[in-house]
């Protein structure tokens, strides 16, 4: 199972001198198992690995991939427009997610893509796609990978996914609020994972000004980190004020209780 991050960035993009180390795009992160791709968020880092693909079989048209949105808020399904093997007939790609706000995930998928917001429909598009809506708590097997969802506190909800294979398992839990005491259902999605990708958009100084907005910190990361058993916490989804050089020192602190602790960058790219 392998995991590269093409990006880390909350809400909105942000390039510049301050935050080229982590990177400005916004959400998403491809998982391979055994030559399977599964990318979660098509956040504006989807174009890059859209590039990159394209040197695949995805660019002759023989790619398969599968897609697992957390939830539909544009800096998360942004960058599928500018996603080049989409364009590419002979692809395919399964899309899951949830419905938000009395929309469906196909609906907003498509609405993106309307004529006032991208020159070209989605339907115009040569690929293959099918879309499913997932329920809280279910179970799926694709191609022998099982994955787990479990629904989380954000303004008009959000999935956090458990990917499992061999063995080996992964949890993307971005765009979370924490409540007064730990999430159970986090709690058990990430008993025991490898790697817990969480949402770390505010400082504990911050969140106080922005309690109700659907994010958490690195401190609350670290408890479900520790009450699960986590083996490695990654921290996500920076605020878009936050520099290179403070996400370092967000990092330092996090080390401090929680050694294993590592702030995700775009490029970065490991093996379990």
């Amino acid at each position: 199972m392998k995991i590269k991050y093409y990006g880390v960035r909350g809400s909105i993009p942000t390039p510049g001198r301050d935050t080229v180390e982590y990177g400005g795009n916004t959400a998403c992160v491809a998982v391979w198992v055994d030559n399977k791709l599964i990318v979660l968020d098509g956040g504006t880092g989807l174009r890059v690995l859209g590039d990159e693909l394209i040197e695949t079989p995805f660019g002759r048209g023989e790619g398969k991939g599968t897609f697992l949105f957390s939830h539909l808020h544009w800096d998360h399904i942004q960058g599928f427009p500018f996603f080049k093997p989409a364009y590419i007939a002979g692809n395919s790609f399964k899309l899951y997610g949830p419905s938000q706000v009395d929309v469906t995930l196909e609906d907003t998928m498509r609405q993106q893509q309307q004529y006032q917001n991208f020159p070209v429909l989605m339907e115009d598009m040569p690929s293959t796609f099918t879309f499913t809506e997932l329920k809280e708590g279910h179970t799926m097997d694709i191609d022998g990978i099982e994955i787990k969802n479990r629904r989380l506190n954000h303004p008009g909800g959000v999935f956090a996914y458990r990917i499992s294979s061999q063995d080996k398992s992964i949890v993307y839990a971005t765009d979370t609020e924490h409540y007064s005491a730990p999430d159970p259902g986090l709690l058990e999605l990430a008993d025991n994972a490898d790697v817990l990708i969480y949402d770390s958009m505010y400082t504990p100084e911050q969140y106080k000004d922005h309690v109700s907005w659907g994010h958490s910190t690195y401190e609350e990361g670290i408890k479900i980190a520790k009450a699960a058993n986590v083996k490695a916490l990654h921290l996500f989804h920076y605020d878009p004020s936050h520099s290179d050089e403070l996400i370092d020192a967000i990092v330092k602190e996090a080390q401090d209780d929680f050694p294993n602790t590592f702030g995700a960058k775009e490029g970065w790219e490991l093996e379990l």
